[in-house]
């Protein structure tokens, strides 16, 4: 169990959630260093479950509430394109033509090549069609599929010696876009000790515009004797051969066998989903998908079989969240619909 779990923290990049994610109390918690690390408050973690003291203790379950913000309109600027229209963007957004028009103070539906529209969402961002939409801080670029790339960047200290040019070299990069990123002056002089921010590369993550609901992989009865001797997720006994189908959308993350880590678990299938949640398919016979494949929910990714250690047909699933890069299992009877 601890193996899988470590295994599948190397894969995960923190993103904040946005359902009520059910957290277990551990030894030295309390309700101020939780409401820390979760970005909520105090008050906020009483509510939501009831609590009329700050006192708890290990082995509770807490429920931690989704941020405040996500419920606030938010908006988007994008670009007018040719062929464009307010219904089609409209559409594509998933708001409606009379509210883009409010935002952007229209009289008219007339829109021309070039314009830039305010587009109303209330999640930072949906999902969308291969597009490109600069924000006001970064361009955050769109690709096909509903993969939205975000970008990655990376810290450096200045050392004796450098120079721009030379750190361009060291990270493959411009050294406009170090200037760039940095808002340097002519003539560009850097000191030793100077932190410098490092545009390396972008990294897929996947949006949806509706709540996250995990639906069950497989139609089979759930063996409760799994949890009973400490793994995190559940065994769907079915039969050899049945579709398995992703519980919800994502990227495919990890799609095989690993002699290493995941040697127990068989043939594996690992789904990286939006706010940082993750699902774990095993003990599976054939895989249908690979590595950084976007599969929606319900989509057959594979089939049911025997190549784990549970001895049984079926599949061994798992649901976690991850947060600041620690991985935090969630009980997939919880959750599943």
């Amino acid at each position: 169990m601890r193996t899988l779990l470590s295994f599948i923290s190397a894969f995960l990049i923190t993103v904040s959630t946005a359902n009520a994610l059910t957290y277990t109390v551990r030894k030295g918690d309390s309700l101020g260093k939780i409401a820390k690390r979760f970005h909520t408050t105090v008050t906020s973690l009483k509510k939501i479950n009831h609590l009329k003291s700050n006192v708890i203790y290990p082995g509770q379950k807490l429920k931690i509430p989704s941020s405040s913000e996500k419920n606030k309109q938010r908006y988007i600027i994008y670009k007018v394109k040719r062929g464009d229209s307010l219904k089609k963007l409209a559409k594509r957004f998933g708001t409606t033509v009379s509210e883009i028009k409010r935002i952007n103070h229209l009289k008219k539906n007339v829109i021309y090549v070039g314009q830039k529209l305010k587009i109303p969402t209330k999640t930072p961002h949906p999902t969308y069609k291969s597009q490109k939409i600069s924000s006001s801080k970064n361009e955050v670029k769109y690709s096909p599929n509903g993969l939205m790339k975000v970008p990655v960047y990376k810290y450096y200290r200045v050392r004796r010696g450098d120079s721009i040019l030379k750190i361009a070299k060291k990270f493959r990069v411009s050294p406009r876009m170090i200037i760039r990123l940095n808002h340097l002056r002519k003539p560009y002089i850097i000191r030793p000790g100077q932190k410098l921010k490092i545009l390396v590369g972008y990294r897929d993550v996947i949006k949806l515009n509706r709540p996250i609901e995990f639906h069950f992989p497989l139609d089979g009865r759930v063996d409760p004797t799994v949890r009973e001797k400490g793994y995190p997720g559940i065994f769907i006994i079915g039969k050899v051969g049945q579709k398995v189908r992703a519980a919800e959308t994502g990227i495919v993350k990890f799609a095989g066998k690993e002699d290493h880590f995941l040697k127990a678990y068989g043939k594996t299938v690992i789904i990286q989903h939006p706010e940082g949640y993750r699902t774990v398919y095993s003990n599976l016979d054939q895989i249908f998908v690979k590595p950084k494949q976007v599969v929606k929910r319900g989509e057959v990714i594979g089939t049911a079989g025997t190549s784990g250690d549970w001895g049984k047909p079926g599949v061994y699933f798992e649901i976690s969240k991850v947060y600041k890069n620690k991985v935090y299992p969630i009980n997939p009877l919880e959750v599943l619909k």
